[in-house]
């Protein structure tokens, strides 16, 4: 084994980039200011980052670990203790780019490395695209680097540290020891230097669009773990929409991840750039109109927590509990502790710890409380939200379903890009793209649809095992697309359990699926779903064909409802008065139905 530490670097931070990493370009309103405080902490972050890397080389792989230090980290943390919000993400922002930077610097000591050996670099592996975050913990451990470690979660301490390792080939005309922009799903990342073109599809659409009185205005805001969109809505509609990544990311792509920095004394920071964001989109969308009527906000229940930066600490341990299930009525300067216009402002709250004012939106936007007839609505994502009812009582319940149909944990799964495969016609041999762009890889309707085909022209039987011809190699769209078995087998859980879920809620409500009336089917993935391949492949149950309607971001739905009705508090208390929470995990049988529903017969 040969171990490299390198001290001595060379970077510079790039202030354009900086800015440009929190959303602050300069045609922003606040650039000026931002830039100032810039160059007031700039001197006091380069007097503390304590950039430092090892390698460790071992069979023809290097565990690379890189980190800026523990006191970078304690100043950020320090200026949000202070109350200096803005200085804080600046200086937060700043390590972010200084990381990059450095890595990159690391890269021109590796191609040294290489050249001495007469090797190249294969692949770059990173995590949770390449391996478990839990193995993080290996390189830890391989480099050594004193005072870096892993948390319980797997995540690297110091916070502004990165691993990842690097596979070597004796092909020297190789070198891809670069971060791959294509696998990483931070498809809004200012560093991405693939699929540069293509945009991160952010569906804001919904069927209902209701108008207000004349003169009115307001903001509807739908905050996402992924992203947060805001719509401009007056007398005359939508005027404009915009949309964004959220920020918190950093943290975590999953909201155990933000529960778990939320509880790790991180809630300030976390609080800081929602808030923000909020500032920003809001002045984004309002931009040449001027300020509005009213603000409405929806977001799942963590994300209304790090929001008003209470303690998760509930929603991390059993017996979860939540500090947001009421409505939250105050102005915009006050929840955003900000100097903009103290516009009325109203955050939903949410059902339990696992069902969010997100899905309160939706169920209002839906009318299920002045409903007689039963419906059932559907919101899945990584966390499957859903509920059955009607005017009378609504019951509801989430399901882990994991990220595979947001094409997490596929081998050539993407997001929502221009060039995502988001319909397939194996028949016909056409593949349908988000923008009409080249194939890039599969999003989640095209994963669906893909499977729905195969199973159809038998290449996968109803247990989900590829036929002989394509075990090994996988099923072949293109040369650079392929879907593996594993891909398959991560496809059949996520649906398990969607679908379990489903029957299950029926089954406790005491309804047959057949007597369901409507069923909606919420969120970026039921946008542009065909229900009929979703049929196909057990995610939906036959009863929903004829009796779907899809919605869009319902949670954006609802907000806008409720700004254009007089009675929306009052039917947004009822609705959740009459609803009532179980754990699927803790039902009778529910894992016999797992396992049974896993086949796609």
């Amino acid at each position: 084994m040969n171990r490299i530490e390198i001290k001595n670097f060379n970077t510079e931070l790039n202030k354009k980039a900086v800015l440009q990493r929190i959303g602050c370009g300069s045609k922003s309103s606040i650039y000026d200011t931002v830039s100032l405080y810039f160059d007031e902490i700039e001197y006091d972050f380069e007097t503390l980052v304590m950039p430092y890397a090892a390698v460790c080389i071992e069979n023809m792989r290097a565990y690379c670990l890189l980190t800026l230090g523990s006191s970078v980290s304690d100043y950020t943390r320090s200026l949000f203790d202070r109350g200096e919000g803005m200085r804080g993400l600046l200086a937060d922002a700043m390590a972010d780019e200084y990381l990059f930077a450095l890595d990159a610097e690391l890269s021109e000591h590796i191609k040294l490395l290489c050249a001495k050996n007469g090797w190249g670099v294969k692949e770059r592996l990173s995590a949770p695209e390449d391996f478990p975050l839990s193995e993080q913990k290996i390189i830890a451990e391989k480099t050594g680097i004193d005072d870096v470690g892993v948390t319980e979660a797997f995540m690297l301490e110091p916070v502004k540290s990165m691993g990842y390792i690097l596979e070597f080939t004796d092909d020297k005309n190789i070198f891809n020891a670069q971060h791959d922009c294509s696998k990483c799903s931070n498809f809004n990342c200012p560093r991405r230097s693939t699929i540069s073109e293509g945009k991160f599809e952010i569906l804001s659409g919904y069927e209902y669009k209701p108008f207000l009185s004349d003169g009115d205005s307001a903001v509807c805001i739908d905050i996402g773990t992924t992203t947060v969109v805001f719509e401009l809505i007056t007398d005359k509609g939508t005027l404009k929409t915009y949309k964004t990544i959220n920020p918190q990311r950093r943290f975590g792509l999953d909201v155990l991840s933000r529960i778990e920095a939320s509880n790790r004394g991180r809630g300030d920071e976390l609080a800081s750039l929602i808030r923000y964001t909020l500032v920003n989109g809001y002045n984004e969308v309002t931009n040449g109109f001027g300020d509005t009527k009213k603000i409405v906000i929806a977001g799942n229940t963590v994300m209304v927590h790090l929001l008003m930066n209470r303690s998760c600490k509930g929603l991390g341990e059993y017996p979860f509990k939540s500090n947001c299930l009421g409505t939250v009525k105050t102005t915009f300067d006050k929840l955003c502790d900000s100097n903009t216009a103290p516009v009325e402002t109203i955050v939903f709250g949410g059902i339990s710890p696992f069902v969010g004012g997100d899905i309160v939106s939706g169920l209002y936007m839906c009318d299920f409380d002045k409903s007689d007839k039963v419906n059932i609505f559907l919101d899945i994502g990584t966390n499957g939200e859903m509920a059955i009812g009607n005017a009378e009582s609504i019951m509801v319940t989430s399901t882990a379903a994991g990220p595979a149909f947001e094409g997490g944990r596929i081998s050539c799964g993407i997001g929502s890009v221009d060039g995502a495969i988001c319909g397939v016609n194996l028949k016909s041999g056409t593949l349908k793209t988000i923008g009409n762009k080249p194939p890039a890889g599969l999003c989640g309707t095209g994963i669906a649809e893909l499977l729905a085909e195969l199973l159809d022209i038998g290449i996968v039987d109803n247990t989900g095992l590829l036929s002989d011809d394509y075990f090994i190699s996988g099923y072949k769209l293109s040369e650079d697309i392929v879907f593996t078995q594993e891909d398959i087998r991560q496809v059949q859980m996520a649906k398990s359990a969607v679908r379990v879920g489903i029957e299950t809620l029926a089954r406790i409500y005491g309804v047959p699926l057949n007597n369901v009336d409507t069923f909606y089917l919420a969120g970026g993935f039921a946008y542009g779903l065909s229900v009929e391949k979703a049929c196909k492949i057990g995610l939906l149950p036959q009863e929903v064909l004829g009796k779907t309607k899809i919605l869009g971001n319902s949670s954006l739905g609802g907000c806008s409802k409720y700004c254009s009705q007089s009675d929306g508090d009052g039917r947004i208390e009822h609705i959740k008065s009459i609803s009532s929470e179980f754990s699927l995990g803790e039902t009778d049988g529910f894992e016999e139905e797992y396992i049974k529903n896993m086949n796609f017969s």
